[in-house]
This record gives C-alpha cells, sequence and structure tokens, in this order.
C-alpha cells in the first residue's frame, strides 16, 4: 500500500488528556544539552547547570566558551569540568601571569592537579608539558586576534585536544572575537547539522542563531547570591571643562604627522591623556618626545622608524584596535613631525612649572572617597595611580600597576596589597582604598571593595565588565555594590567619542545571544525549560479551548544509530493556515498559558491533518540541514593543493592494490576536505606547503562525528481551538 507522505510515518502521537504534561514535553525539549553527571560537592547548585552543560559540549564538540556573568566562579566550574574530562590526570591551564598563583590555590583547595602557564609564556611558545586531554584557558578573550604569536603557538598544541574557554567577556570589538576563540578548539563545521556550514562565516556576517548556545555557555546567576550593583554617573564640572578645553588648546599646536591615520592615533594618546590627569598627559608628552627622537635618529641614518616603536606609543589606547586597521603597514614612521619636538619641550616645560594648581577632576574622586567606603579606582595611566597616590596620600591609599604594589610610597608585595581587599578589613592601618590599572580588572577577587570607580573610561564594555566584576561577585561582605562612572568632558567626548565607542560595542553580545538583550537568540530556551523542570513531560497531543486558534508543536531531530543523541530541537506556532512561526515571545506565551486550560479531545483525523500541517516545516529544516550539511565555505589554495596531491597518491596507492594504505588516504582526504580548527589549519598549510601529505597519515587529528541519517520525532502538539472546530478544515491538506 503507498504511503502519500513517508514523513507522516514517523509523526505518531497518542492523544492525552494532560495539557500541563505536553506543555512541559515541548519546553524541555529546548533544554540545552547536558551531562547526566553529579556534580561535585564544592560546586554551588546554581553552577550545576554550567558544570553539565559544559563536559556535554567538550564531549561532542571538543571545546566550548564558559561564559557565565564576572564574578560567578567560572574557575570552580571549569575545574570540576576538567576532572569529569581528565579522568584525574593533571590538567594544562593557561591564564594571564597575574592569575597563576589564583589558579594554583583553587586548584589545591579541592584536589585537582594543574600544570599552569601564564599568556605572556605562550606568546613565546612556552606552554605547559606532561598533561593531556582538556585544556582550559582563562581569560580567553585574550585570544581573539588569530594574527598574534600567542594564538598561532596555542592553536598548534591544540591540535588533537579539547578545551574549555573561560571567559565573561568573549566579544570585545566585533563578533568574530567569538569565532577567533572557538576555532582553537572546535572545528569550523561544528554546528553544520544545525544548518550552520561555517562558524566563522555566520559571525562574520554580525548574525547568530540558537544553536550557537551549544558552543556558548552563560547561565544567569541568582541575584541573591551576588551584591546589588548600583549605578552613579559623575559629570564633569565647568572648571575640569575649562581645564580641558585648555589643554586641548595647548595641542592643537602640534602638527603630528601629514598621515592622517597617524596624526589621528598621536592626537588620541594624547587627548586621552589629558583627560586623565596632568601627570597623565606629561608622560604622554614625554613618550611622545622620544618617538620624535627615535624617528629624527633612524632619518639621519637613512632608515624608516620602526613600526613597532608607534605600537609601543600608543599603548595606552588599549583595545580600541581600529587605529591600526587604519595604519599603513610600513615606513609609517617618515610621516612625523619632527618640528613637533619644539613645541613639545615648550608644553613640558609649562606643565613642571605649575604643578601646584587645582584638578577639578581629582578634586571629585578626593570628595567620593572622603566618606570612607571601601573603593577601587581604575585608571587607564600608570603615570596618574602615581598622581592620585601622591595628592591624597590623606585617604589611606594602597595602588597597585603591573607587577608593582604597595601602601603610600612604600613597594610592597602585589599579593599582600590585593589581600586588604579580598576581605572587609576593621584593621585600623588597613588601606581603604585601591588606585590601579586595568591590570587588576581580570579574575582578581577584590570582595572587600563596596565601590567601583570608572575614574578613566576604557574602550571597550569588555574592560567596563571585569573592572566592575572585581567586586560583585561571589563571596562579596556587601549586600550592595556602588559603581561611579567618571563622564569626560563634553569635548574630549566629541574628539574621542568615549561613551559613543562604549555604547556602540555594548550591543555586540546580544548579536551572539549574549546578555539580557540577547536573551531572545537561545537563552531564552533554557529559561523556559527552567520553567517547566519541575512538570512531567508527555510526549502527547492535546487541544485546549482559547480565543484564538492556532498549533503549538515541536519536534527533535536525532541520528538513526543513537535516539539518545538530540541534534535539533524546534517548537513552534502554526497558523491555521500552515504558516509556521518560531517568535520567541508567542512560543513563551503560548506555552506558559496552557495550564489551567480546559481539555478538548483530539480525535484520530484531525490529528493527522494537524500532523500533515506539521510536516511542512520540518520537512524544510531536513531540507536546509541537509543542503547546508554538504555546502562547505570556498576551500583555501593549501586544501586544493592537498586535496590534489592526496588524488595522486589514491591513484598511486589503488594501482599498487595497498589496501590499508589506501583506506588511511581516503580518511586523510575526508579530513582534508572538512572543518577544522585554527590549529588544523596551520598543519594543513604546513603539509602543502612541504609537499609531503603522506605525514597526514595516521596522525591527522580525532575522529569526525557523522550522522548518515537523521530522523525526526515530535515532542509534542497542542491544538488551540479558538472559537473554531477543533479539527482542521478537511480542505487544508
Amino acid at each position: 500500500m503507498a504511503v502519500p507522505d513517508p514523513l507522516l510515518t514517523a509523526l505518531r502521537l497518542p492523544p492525552v488528556s494532560s495539557a500541563g504534561g505536553v506543555a512541559a514535553s515541548l519546553a524541555q525539549s529546548l533544554a540545552p544539552v547536558a551531562a547526566n553527571l553529579t556534580p561535585p560537592r564544592w560546586l554551588l547548585p546554581e553552577q550545576y547547570p554550567s558544570f553539565q552543560r559544559a563536559v556535554a559540549a567538550v564531549r561532542r564538540y571538543r571545546g566550548a566558551i564558559l561564559a557565565d556573568p564576572v564574578g560567578s566562579g567560572k574557575t570552580y566550574v571549569a575545574l570540576a569540568v576538567a576532572d569529569a574530562c581528565n579522568d584525574g590526570r593533571p590538567t594544562a591551564c593557561l591564564a594571564p601571569a597575574t592569575l597563576l598563583r589564583q589558579w594554583e590555590a583553587a586548584a589545591a583547595a579541592v584536589g585537582i592537579e594543574v600544570r599552569v602557564g601564564s599568556h605572556e609564556q605562550a606568546s613565546r611558545g612556552r606552554l605547559p608539558t606532561g598533561t593531556r586531554g582538556l585544556v582550559i584557558i582563562d581569560e580567553s578573550h585574550h585570544f581573539r586576534n588569530r594574527h598574534t604569536r600567542r594564538y598561532s603557538h596555542v592553536a598548534r598544541w591544540l591540535v588533537g585536544r579539547s578545551a574549555l574557554l573561560v571567559t565573561a567577556t568573549p566579544v570585545v570589538n566585533r563578533l568574530d572575537d567569538l569565532a577567533h576563540q572557538l576555532r582553537l578548539a572546535v572545528r569550523d563545521n561544528a554546528l553544520s547539522l544545525e544548518g550552520v556550514p561555517s562558524l566563522v562565516s555566520l559571525l562574520a556576517s554580525g548574525c547568530a542563531v540558537p544553536a550557537l548556545g551549544r558552543l556558548v555557555l552563560e547561565t544567569e546567576v541568582a541575584p541573591a547570591t551576588r551584591p546589588r550593583k548600583t549605578s552613579k554617573p559623575s559629570p564633569a564640572g565647568p572648571a575640569e571643562c575649562a581645564s580641558f578645553a585648555e589643554a586641548v588648546n595647548r595641542l592643537s599646536r602640534l602638527r603630528l604627522s601629514s598621515n592622517r591615520s597617524i596624526a589621528a592615533m598621536v592626537r588620541g594618546v594624547l587627548l586621552r591623556a589629558a583627560g586623565s590627569s596632568p601627570a597623565a598627559l606629561a608622560g604622554a608628552l614625554r613618550r611622545y618626545q622620544r618617538l620624535l627622537q627615535h624617528a629624527q635618529d633612524a632619518l639621519v641614518s637613512g632608515r624608516s622608524l620602526e613600526r613597532s616603536e608607534l605600537r609601543s606609543f600608543a599603548a595606552q589606547l588599549g583595545d580600541q584596535l581600529v587605529w591600526w586597521e587604519l595604519f599603513p603597514g610600513s615606513d609609517a614612521g617618515n610621516d612625523l613631525e619632527l618640528a613637533d619636538l619644539t613645541e613639545v619641550e615648550t608644553q613640558l616645560s609649562a606643565l613642571q612649572g605649575a604643578p601646584c594648581q587645582p584638578d577639578p577632576k581629582l578634586g571629585r574622586l578626593r570628595e567620593l572617597l572622603s566618606d570612607e567606603k571601601p573603593s577601587v579606582v581604575f585608571t587607564c595611566s600608570r603615570d596618574t595611580v602615581r598622581y592620585i597616590r601622591d595628592q591624597l596620600a590623606e585617604l589611606r591609599l594602597a595602588w597597585c600597576t603591573g607587577e608593582r604594589a604597595g601602601i603610600g610610597n612604600t613597594t610592597l608585595c602585589r599579593h599582600d596589597v590585593l589581600g586588604w581587599f579580598r576581605v572587609e578589613q576593621s584593621h585600623p592601618a588597613a588601606p581603604l582604598h585601591l588606585i590601579v590599572t586595568d591590570v587588576a580588572a581580570e579574575g582578581l577577587d577584590l570582595q572587600g571593595a563596596a565601590r567601583v570607580v570608572h575614574y578613566d573610561l576604557p574602550w571597550t564594555p569588555m574592560r567596563v565588565e571585569q573592572r566592575e566584576g572585581r567586586a560583585v561577585r561571589l563571596g562579596s561582605t556587601h549586600r550592595e555594590v556602588e559603581v561611579v562612572r567618571f563622564r569626560p568632558p563634553p569635548a574630549l567626548e566629541r574628539l574621542l567619542g568615549l561613551e559613543a565607542t562604549l555604547t556602540r560595542k555594548s550591543r555586540l553580545p546580544a548579536r551572539a545571544g549574549l546578555g539580557e538583550p540577547g536573551r531572545k537568540i537561545w537563552r531564552w530556551r533554557a529559561e523556559l525549560a527552567a520553567h517547566f523542570r519541575c512538570a512531567v513531560p508527555i510526549a502527547g497531543a492535546v487541544a485546549v479551548a482559547s480565543e484564538k486558534p492556532g498549533v503549538l508543536a515541536g519536534f527533535v531531530m536525532y541520528p538513526s544509530r543513537d535516539p539518545a543523541t538530540c541534534l535539533s530541537a524546534w517548537v513552534g506556532w502554526l497558523e491555521p493556515g500552515g504558516a509556521w512561526c518560531e517568535s520567541p515571545e508567542i512560543v513563551a506565551a503560548q506555552l506558559c498559558s496552557i495550564t489551567g486550560r480546559p481539555c478538548v479531545a483530539v480525535g484520530e483525523e484531525p490529528l493527522k491533518r494537524y500532523l500533515a500541517l506539521l510536516a511542512v516545516p520540518i520537512r524544510e529544516r531536513l531540507m536546509a540541514i541537509r543542503g547546508r550539511h554538504w555546502t562547505v565555505p570556498e576551500p583555501s589554495p593549501s586544501v586544493k593543493r592537498l586535496t590534489q596531491q592526496i588524488h595522486s597518491l589514491i591513484s598511486d596507492a589503488a594501482r599498487r592494490r595497498e589496501t590499508e594504505r589506501l583506506r588511511r588516504l581516503e580518511r586523510a582526504l575526508e579530513f582534508v576536505s572538512g572543518g577544522h580548527t585554527a590549529g588544523e589549519t596551520m598543519l594543513i598549510e604546513r603539509l602543502a606547503a612541504g609537499g609531503h601529505p603522506e605525514r597526514l597519515l595516521g596522525r591527522y587529528p580525532g575522529d569526525r562525528q557523522r550522522w548518515d541519517e537523521i530522523e525526526v520525532r515530535p515532542t509534542g502538539l497542542v491544538v488551540f481551538t479558538g472559537n473554531l472546530s477543533p479539527y482542521p478544515d478537511s480542505r487544508r491538506e
């Protein structure tokens, strides 16, 4: 007997009488994939979902980004994942140098053996040895630029290994940041069965899909476990605006460069310093003076100023990488205006001759800190740290700039100085406030602070979040942490656009599904599943009385050989005419409205008609997934060259009837023609350039997951009868 639609044979749902059970089945089908593991007892209950999801992602995709909020205990979650994945073997951990001791202490506290290495050591090719399996990379946003030595060394080191990347701020300047971090361990086509042939292409287009939530894990921490954050702006007063206008007028006398890009970069450094403090401006002018002297010496010797000198001068621009995109690649230093040397000397003399002039911005800070509320003050300049320390010595200040730290004019161990702010202090001699550069903005626990002050604004929301997370974190002794943002003078904002840049970049994480504004991409699914977690799911069909007719239906796709593995899950709203909608607002509202409604029986024939309507969107997704699974981005020249070489070797092996070699060559060809991690791409490029593709035999990294056949299983169907009959029009087939 002929089957009118083969897909309908897989769509079978029994009529049931529990609308709440069907709603729970639909909602729970959207829950993120989580490993069925008992978390270690040293994790907090609110950390369990992150642990279980991270283990599942690492096992399936060989990598993931743990992007829980700052101060939510990601260090301990990552250690728990390493313990589960490495079976007690030592775990390699990469972290900023300032956090190595913290990682060693945390690992020792929970009894996990780690071999730590710093990001700075990784830049020189020095990586932890004596480990296998999962690698933890803390503050992984430092690996968002694939053109750095640090990235290249780590990418090659990770070939064949899995990695958990840990950062609360994975997106800094562009969505590509996320793709490059993921590709350290995750292959570019990891989400091909979700209809995403290339992660890099997806994020480069500025788009994101719900499937991204399988690789980027963010769980909102319960507000009760962290202090509440209150924001308080501090605008610049008239005297400060006038003082800055005078500084701008002096700086306008500098000619800087005939090259507009170089002039913009130098001007940005000087203006930013002028907005920070007189000491920062003097320091920036001295650095510009040395840069001009280098350029002058280079000109005399017939050479050009090295680009590294310009990069070093612009270091305080930090994450504002747009300057380097504007830069010419070479001979940029020849365009500096050497005539500025005389004017720079004049301005430095003027600054040194007026050290006692009042500083309105510093007055704002003195007034704020006089209430003796323990505070951490962030500035972008080391010169400003020293300036505040000297000018406000009466306020019991501690300070930290990189490896140097102290209290007042006394230099002390950095670890000891920061230790004063890890817990609330009652000792009468303890420092009240900590003045730091952004070196203390990552990973450190400063729970004793009740206030965070942005004395200077950074270029990226990532820095803002990292700064505030030093105090707004688990373990804080305060119920509330005050965040004070010193707003720049309007003239500085017009010239540099600091606040405008922060506002623009703050929208980027939401486009990847991160943070509250991005919940509509994939986080809403986890929240909806959690809402129904206590209900017993029933995969069946039921009808409920309502005013608006339609059908709420869901289905999952799974490999035929492994029904327990969910490849994709969908829940959507079907209009009576057959239109399919997956809007989070509509799906969530309809699901939450089901419980408590009176049920109506659904007959067998009407149910078949409803399932026939559902078959349309299912078929569309199957076709899209199958089509995109075979759609790969244009292969690189290295892939094309290596593929041709392997084809020649396959022909040779076939002629010689070398069965085992032929099998290995075919597997190597499959690897080369698929998606790759960043390290695998580098491996292919080296092999293609060296002309020895048989080196790939038997050593290409890992086995690929293959799903030859995909099947569909419905998770529930709820008919909203409206004022119509609970049976669809027989003409709508």
